[in-house]
């Protein structure tokens, strides 16, 4: 199984994830240390994860453009690739100590989400890889994955992102059916692992209609599903075709297949 990107991403994501058992429950872990590009507050655990990634990529790539929540975009080396990190995603967990969160990696030939050839997203707390390469598949632990065949909402497992803070008058509304009528619901608070989970066939769909995902939540994850066969829009059915931008911000719909893709569409348009 030859992947040309593969010792990059991963030798960047197990970096990460040493780090963050070594930080995770100190007190630097819960350091403030200001506000980062894509506006949340940096802790000690996300620069401590960001800094872990960029020094396993400056070993293995001679330059490459950054692109992180944290950071913003810099630039390392001369020319190369975009490279699209999100090096916690479930921070709030992390440091609450419940057992969801991950760190994710892309490389990318351009500056939008359609330009990634490789990608890949590990599970912090269990050390599960899922990678994925241009035309090549997506792999879990090295085992080739494909999403399930499920194709209504009655019979599916869908996830789903509730965390609003009070910010979208009559959210629950619009998606209050399917959290009605799935087969089963949860929420656990990393967007890239609920995706990555639909490519492996763990769930089958995953919805967040509320704009907040920035671009470096998501990109890795989108990118996997879609090379294990999944299907992943905007809540207008459009395909992702954002800028890989920290600021950069999209609405997901992401299901197993095309079949539960849009049924999950039609009761959201209809609130059946």
């Amino acid at each position: 199984m030859f992947k040309l990107f593969r010792d990059v991403v991963v030798g960047a994501l197990k970096a990460v994830r040493v780090r963050f058992l070594e930080l995770r429950g100190s007190s630097e872990a819960y350091r403030e240390l200001g506000v980062g590009a894509g506006g949340d507050v940096i802790r000690g655990l996300d620069f401590e994860a960001e800094r872990a990634i960029v020094e396993s990529l400056a070993k293995s790539l001679e330059g490459f453009t950054l692109v992180s929540e944290e950071s913003g975009v810099k630039e390392y080396g001369r020319g190369g690739y975009t490279v699209i990190v999100d090096p916690i995603d479930g921070s709030t967990n992390a440091l609450r100590g419940y057992p969801a969160c991950s760190s994710a990696v892309a490389i990318a030939e351009g500056n939008t989400i359609d330009s990634i050839i490789a990608a890949g997203v590990i599970n912090l707390i269990t050390g599960d890889v899922y990678y994925a390469e241009k035309s090549l598949g997506a792999y879990l632990n090295d085992v080739k994955v494909s999403p399930r065949s499920i194709g209504k909402v009655e019979d599916a497992f869908i996830a789903f992102e509730l965390n609003i803070r009070g910010q979208i008058s009559g959210y629950v509304p619009k998606i209050a059916s399917l959290i009605e009528r799935a087969r089963h619901v949860r929420l656990i608070g990393s967007d890239a692992l609920e995706i990555c989970f639909i490519a492996s066939g763990t769930s089958d769909a995953f919805v967040d209609l509320r704009g907040f995902l920035r671009a470096p939540d998501f990109a890795a994850s989108a990118f996997i599903l879609r090379e294990a066969g999944g299907i992943i829009t905007d809540a207008n059915g459009q395909e992702l075709r954002c800028k890989l931008e920290p600021k950069a911000r999209s609405t997901i719909i992401a299901a197993c297949t095309p079949e539960l893709h849009n049924d999950i569409m039609n009761r959201i348009r209809n609130r059946l």
